[in-house]
C-alpha cells in the first residue's frame, strides 16, 4: 500500500515553478521525507526518477538556505551524474544561474554561501577526508564501504546538530545501507519505490517491464525493479567481490 503524505508545498512549488519539474506522487513523498527527516534511506527501482528528485531537493535547499552539501559515490563518474542534474536545473533558469559565484565540474557555490561538492569515495575514503557538510548524499550507497561511511562520511556532520544524511541506491549486499533500511532501531526514514508505482505514472511502459521480466534472472529483477535486498547466496557474484572490483590499483606497464 502506498503511503499518503501531505508534501511540503513550498518545496513542490519551487520544483514546479523554478525548475519546471512536475513531480510524481512518490517523488513528492521522497521530498517530504527529505524536508522533515535528518536521516533518509531510499531504495528505488532503476530509472524511476531518483536522481532528478535528489537534485531538485538539493537545488531547493541551496537556493533557499545556506547549506554545505557533499555528494559521494563509489566513483567520480557516478557522483557526476547526480551533480550534473543539479547544474542543469540551475543553469537552465537564468535567475538561478545568476546566483552562482562558482560553477565547475565538481563544485558549485551560490551567492548566499551555499556550496555543493561532487566527490568520489576513492580508496578507503582518502579523497573525501576533512570536509564538513550540512547535507550528505550517498549515491549508490550500497556500494560504499561500511568503514568509509563510519570513519569518513558520517563524521562530516559531527559539528552540525541538524546535519542530514540521505542514502540512495539500488539494494546490493547487507551492509550499512541494508541496516539503515531495515533494522528496527535504524534512525533512517525509509522510502521504497517499486516498478508498479513507476509503471502507474507512465515512467515505464508495460512492454518494457515484460521485457525485463523475460530477460533478467528472477533475482536480478527483484533487485533492480522490486528494490529488494537479495542474499549473497542467491547472487552470481557475492557483494564483497563486487566491491573489490571498484578499488583502485596500480598498473605496471612492462
Amino acid at each position: 500500500m502506498v503511503e499518503k503524505i501531505n508534501t511540503n508545498s513550498e518545496c513542490v512549488d519551487f520544483c514546479n515553478f523554478w525548475l519546471d519539474f512536475k513531480l510524481y506522487p512518490y517523488q513528492e513523498r521522497f521530498l517530504n521525507y527529505c524536508i522533515n527527516e535528518k536521516r533518509v534511506a531510499s531504495k528505488w527501482a532503476r530509472q524511476s526518477g531518483k536522481s532528478h528528485s535528489v537534485a531538485a531537493y538539493l537545488t531547493y535547499r541551496c537556493v533557499t538556505s545556506m547549506v554545505q552539501v557533499v555528494i559521494v559515490s563509489p566513483t567520480q563518474s557516478q557522483t557526476n551524474e547526480l551533480y550534473r542534474k543539479i547544474r542543469n536545473f540551475v543553469n537552465d533558469n537564468p535567475i538561478l544561474a545568476g546566483l552562482l559565484v562558482k560553477d565547475t565540474v565538481t563544485e558549485m557555490e551560490f551567492s548566499n554561501g551555499s556550496r555543493i561538492l561532487s566527490l568520489p569515495e576513492g580508496n578507503q575514503g582518502k579523497t573525501i577526508r576533512g570536509y564538513t557538510a550540512d547535507i550528505i548524499v550517498m549515491e549508490e550507497a550500497g556500494v560504499i564501504s561500511d568503514e568509509v561511511v563510519a570513519t569518513v562520511i558520517t563524521p562530516m556532520i559531527a559539528s552540525k546538530p541538524n546535519g542530514q544524511i540521505i542514502k540512495i541506491g539500488t539494494p546490493l549486499g547487507k551492509n550499512h545501507f541494508y541496516r539503515s533500511c531495515h533494522f528496527k532501531d535504524s534512525p533512517y526514514k525509509l522510502i521504497t519505490v517499486k516498478w508498479p508505482e513507476v509503471l502507474s505514472v507512465g515512467q515505464y511502459s508495460k512492454e518494457f517491464i515484460e521485457e525485463q521480466q523475460r530477460d533478467l534472472l528472477e533475482v536480478e529483477f527483484r533487485q533492480e525493479y522490486e528494490a529488494e535486498f537479495v542474499e549473497d547466496e542467491n547472487a552470481f557474484f557475492p557483494y564483497a567481490l563486487v566491491k573489490m572490483t571498484q578499488d583502485d590499483y596500480t598498473y605496471l606497464i612492462i
